[in-house]
């Protein structure tokens, strides 16, 4: 990058980061103090007017509260940390965002310049020196190492324009410890304007647009999958003027709910091992599928088995990525079109609307009729059900009875997942969140922090398990700290529920290592389970915390949690034994795949 003589001026390289963040207009910057960032720190102390400095309780946490904030507006926080402890914590939430198509700068630190290569403290130096970039590459779209003042303000314009073009995704910057302290002959960098200079959402051409509504007005039975790409893109508006012209019906993937309101008529649900019956069995009787940023994981699309899912390639698929190598990754594609999912959509519109003209998909929707009554009935009276142990299923319906329309909902990994993802209807767009590919532990537990900085006057409520909230209970204490008044809801069962229920149906009930059991001398007490009093411990950290037994007490709890404002956690003792519906399949293999506990196999 060269700069003109007449902006030079003489910095150091913390002051270079602190006076771009404002130039980007950076609200927060979230991250833990260690010696290789208290030099980044100090620039920021005469801005704190201008951006907030957030410091949760572990490395991990800032990243996912960072992701979080992302996924609600699109703009991508910088985390800082210090050198060793602190990038190897944070590499888990770096890897997170970077599966979901998230972004966050991470800057880490590293020792000064004149000891690369010398082991000084934390130094990442066996294979290569000061090399933290070759950890963490595998997770982030590029990794930068600036050695040099100059160098820092070469490289943030293209960490921001990385982050936010094309398929999202975290950028890392790693500085010495001296390169903050230096002062070097420099300018601070406007940002690079991209999103005025740079055409990346680019579309596709109109003969391929023309194609692809030829195909869906001829077919018989087409469905649209949104994935999680429509949400990145932001072409949730677009996705619903197309459904709705086009009369197709619509689901989703899991990282998909959401992009449509589960309410619409078009709706069928969420595809995959954990599905929603009229999604699944629609999926299976599809002759065309229109697929909008979906990459066909294994827990959507059962494991690839032909039948359980999908039977492909009766069915074919119109295949819309942004990124290249997602399409036809999984299955065979009969159009694959590489191009930003809200672009094509518009160019549809357009098209369908200039064109006009649309199928004939009446008996169709009788069909799927079917489906949706069959999985109300089997649903219906859950809903209602007032066992203690809590039914898993009760608990969701009175959280969302009680929830404001709007509410935000996180849900942490482990079977409170699937439990959310079929029974928690998002009624507003844009207001599910999960953690997908990469699947970590207490994303939900911290992403809702970051929810409830993007969006204050929202309710955020995050449903985990007992063992993801006891991954990241100091959650509470950063809600406390700096006034987010989040709603944790545990659903408790005293084990991993998830990897529990796999060993009891792949190894017998053979069961070791996912109980929270009571260990005394060499053995565990039989069937003794312990769990701290996750009440209490919210209260001791200026929170409040209630312990649920009875069914009847969820939504009296929820509503008061909501009007306190205040951060809340709800510890529900849920029914241990009630496993989640399985509308298709997951294979570990080399065992067979389980079959469905509710449905029914079709391979045509």
């Amino acid at each position: 990058m060269i700069y003109s003589s007449d902006k030079l001026g003489k910095y150091k390289g913390a002051d270079v980061v602190a006076e771009y963040m404002v130039k980007e207009k950076i609200p927060y910057m979230i991250g833990y103090a260690g010696h290789g960032a208290i030099g980044l720190l100090d620039s920021f102390y005469d801005k704190q007017d201008q951006i907030k400095v957030v410091w949760p309780r572990i490395e991990t946490a800032a990243g996912f509260m960072a992701d979080a904030y992302f996924r609600l507006t699109g703009v991508p926080l910088p985390v800082y940390v210090s050198t060793g402890p602190g990038p190897a914590l944070a590499t888990c939430a770096v890897a997170n965002a970077y599966y979901d198509s998230s972004a966050f700068l991470l800057m880490t630190g590293q020792v000064t310049t004149n000891q690369f290569d010398s082991g000084a403290l934390q130094e990442p130096y066996r294979k290569h020196q000061a090399d933290f970039s070759s950890v963490v590459r595998t997770y982030v779209k590029h990794s930068f190492q600036a050695t040099t003042v100059n160098q820092i303000s070469q490289f943030l314009p293209k960490a921001f324009k990385l982050m936010q073009t094309g398929r999202p995704g975290p950028v890392h910057l790693d500085v010495p410890y001296d390169v903050y302290q230096t002062i070097g002959e420099t300018v601070i960098p406007d940002p690079e304007g991209w999103a005025d200079s740079i055409s990346w959402r680019h579309g596709t051409e109109s003969i391929v647009i023309e194609t692809i509504l030829e195909k869906l007005k001829k077919a018989k039975r087409p469905l649209i999958l949104a994935g999680g790409g429509v949400n990145v893109s932001g072409a949730r508006d677009e996705l619903l003027r197309f459904a709705e012209y086009m009369n197709i019906p619509v689901y989703t993937s899991l990282m998909g709910k959401g992009a449509i309101a589960d309410n619409h008529p078009l709706h069928l649900g969420v595809c995959g091992c954990w599905g929603h019956y009229p999604a699944v069995e629609a999926t299976r009787n599809a002759d065309l599928i229109l697929v909008l940023g979906c990459r066909f994981s294994d827990l959507h699309a059962a494991s690839w088995q032909p039948g359980f899912a999908y039977n492909i390639p009766a069915t074919k698929l119109i295949q819309v990525d942004i990124d290249s190598s997602e399409i036809a990754r999984n299955y065979p594609v009969d159009m694959g079109i590489v191009g930003d999912i809200k672009t094509v959509l518009n160019q549809l519109i357009e098209k369908a609307v200039t064109n006009g003209g649309k199928g004939d998909y009446t008996k169709w929707f009788e069909e799927l009729g079917g489906y949706k009554e069959e999985w109300i009935d089997f649903v219906t009276p859950y809903k209602t059900n007032d066992d203690s142990p809590i039914d898993p299923r009760r608990l969701i319906h009175d959280i969302r009875k009680v929830a404001p329309k709007d509410a935000i909902m996180f849900s942490d990994v482990g079977n409170n997942q699937p439990w959310i993802e079929q029974y928690w209807t998002s009624e507003v767009p844009g207001t599910h969140f999960t953690a997908g590919g990469f699947a970590a532990m207490g994303f939900g537990v911290c992403g809702v922090l970051g929810a409830k900085l993007a969006r204050p006057e929202t309710t955020c409520i995050n449903v985990c398990g007992d063992g993801g909230f006891l991954m990241m209970p100091h959650a509470v204490a950063t809600a406390v700290q700096y006034n987010l008044p989040v709603i944790w809801i545990i659903m408790n069962n005293y084990a991993i529920g998830a990897i529990r229920d796999l060993q009891r149906f792949y190894f017998g009930g053979r069961q070791i290592g996912t109980n929270f059991e009571t260990y005394e001398g060499t053995k565990y007490r039989d069937g003794e389970l312990w769990n701290p009093d996750f009440a209490a411990m919210a209260k001791s950290m200026g929170g409040q915390g209630v312990r649920i037994e009875k069914a009847s007490e969820i939504a009296p709890a929820v509503e008061a949690a909501i009007k306190s404002n205040k951060p809340t956690v709800i510890d529900v003792k849920i029914n241990r034994d009630t496993p989640v519906p399985l509308t298709s399949t997951w294979q570990m293999p080399p065992i067979p795949p389980a079959l469905p506990t509710f449905g029914k196999i079709k391979i045509r």
